[in-house]
């Protein structure tokens, strides 16, 4: 939230903006989540290593055994453990790190009826639940502050899509349809680190959670929202990288068979006859592909980049970042910044003049308030400033079109070359490494990714 600034900056002003900038405090939460890892289970074993196993139906039927249980389905609604049986839902729950099917879990675990079998759930408080989440989705080898941000992200992401899976019975999936889920086997003792740093700390805008997508690498310019998957959201827009990097996904190239990609096509429904061709139609201002026009016998259709990329597979077609030809698309420019502390670029300092122009433009919106005082205690960085407001101003993701697409069909095959691995939207994993690398703390990694959105905790 901005406040109207006057041209006097009062001791009591830059002391909220002291506090406004303050780290935030760990706080304990008591959020839980609900994780499905399997549905339509007909038989499951778990287990209290040296303890004891301990289930509980929502009916009022109890039973206890001695380190480990096996439970089948014996009909719709019903499971017997052991010799007895019980009505579903059911808790089960030990004195002991529990396990099913021998892989350790924290809390406890719920049976939830799915015809005539039942879904395996584990409920466990969302800290617990992100330690088995970060190895799945990031290398703890990386630097601290990105590995935070990352763990910031993924229990933004967590809550905001809490009962995605109601119909289940529970609030995530543990698959890339969620965020992959392993449990104890997956914890790490620098991304658990990571994670009790962060702790119940989240990315919000407007008072709601954020939409926090994140890919392996943008490829040098993430993507607007809009671009991928025609929505809007304010703080989802396309934005350079401020340093360049590279990572194992930053080039690819991908030879198909036009065959190949007519049958993918057609068995999605995308037909056009023989596929003779295929070209960028559109494009947003940074080269990311937004439209492709496919022509053939039948005629002639466009599909998004980004659709094309799902039916013919995110592995081969890695971005949507991409030239048909064998020459990748221009690099996009970066926008150089220096790391927090190094002093920057010399540069003039602000005259009397320049800083009531800046108090202006940030009462008119251009500016938040950070940025202002930033711009006031390093005048070296106006000019990023002023670069990201034109940026903002002047639409940086509006499609146009491609100016004579390359099409290359050698033998009936059409090349495709790009830059980047992942939709493009929200943040770079390796981009964030990069930064991170340079100095920046996870606060400022988040709001270059996520611009206008704030950091708050789950208890507010």
């Amino acid at each position: 939230m901005t406040n109207p600034i006057s041209r006097m900056f009062t001791a009591s002003f830059f002391a909220a903006i002291i506090l406004l900038l303050s780290p935030l405090s760990a706080q304990a939460s008591p959020t839980t989540v609900s994780v499905g890892l399997s549905v339509g289970a007909g038989k499951a074993v778990f287990s209290a290593p040296g303890g004891q196993v301990s289930l509980k139906s929502a009916s009022g039927g109890k039973a206890s055994f001695r380190s480990s249980v096996s439970i089948e389905a014996v009909s719709p609604g019903v499971i017997r453990a052991g010799s007895v049986k019980l009505k579903l839902p059911v808790i089960i729950s030990g004195n002991a790190l529990m396990k099913w099917n021998n892989r350790p879990y924290r809390g406890h675990f719920k049976l939830a009826q799915q015809g005539g079998a039942f879904n395996v759930i584990n409920v466990l408080g969302i800290e617990d639940y992100l330690k088995g989440v970060l190895k799945m989705e990031v290398n703890p080898a990386w630097p601290l502050e990105s590995l935070k941000a990352q763990a910031i992200i993924a229990r933004t992401y967590a809550l905001r899509n809490k009962n995605r899976h109601g119909s289940g019975g529970f609030d995530l999936c543990a698959l890339n349809h969620c965020q992959v889920y392993r449990g104890v086997n997956a914890e790490d003792p620098v991304l658990s680190k990571a994670v009790d740093l962060t702790r119940g700390i989240v990315l919000k805008y407007q008072g709601a959670y954020a939409a926090t997508f994140y890919h392996a690498d943008s490829g040098g310019h993430t993507a607007d929202v809009s671009s991928v998957w025609g929505s809007s959201i304010p703080y989802l827009v396309g934005k350079p990288e401020p340093q360049k990097y590279q990572s194992p996904y930053s080039n690819w190239q991908t030879s198909m068979a036009l065959s190949e990609i007519q049958g993918i096509l057609a068995s999605k429904g995308v037909r056009v006859g023989n596929l003779t061709g295929i070209a960028v139609s559109s494009k947003d201002s940074a080269g990311r592909a937004v439209n492709l026009t496919l022509t053939g016998t039948g005629g002639q259709t466009t599909i998004k980049a980004s659709q094309f990329r799902t039916m013919i597979g995110p592995d081969r077609i890695r971005s949507t970042f991409f030239t048909i030809g064998g020459n990748p698309p221009g690099a996009p420019a970066t926008v150089p910044l220096s790391a927090p502390g190094s002093g920057g670029q010399e540069s003039p300092p602000l005259t009397p003049k320049d800083e009531q122009m800046l108090i202006a433009f940030t009462q008119q919106g251009v500016f938040n308030t950070e940025e202002l005082m930033d711009m006031l205690i390093k005048p070296h960085r106006r000019g990023f400033y002023l670069r990201k407001a034109l940026e903002k101003q002047s639409g940086v993701v509006a499609p146009v079109k491609a100016s004579s697409p390359v099409q290359s069909f050698t033998g009936g095959r059409v090349t495709f070359t790009g830059r980047g691995w992942g939709h493009g939207v929200g943040l770079s994993q390796w981009g964030a490494k990069s930064l991170a690398e340079a100095g920046w703390d996870y606060k400022r990694i988040l709001k270059h990714y996520f611009p206008g959105t704030v950091l708050s905790r789950t208890s507010d």
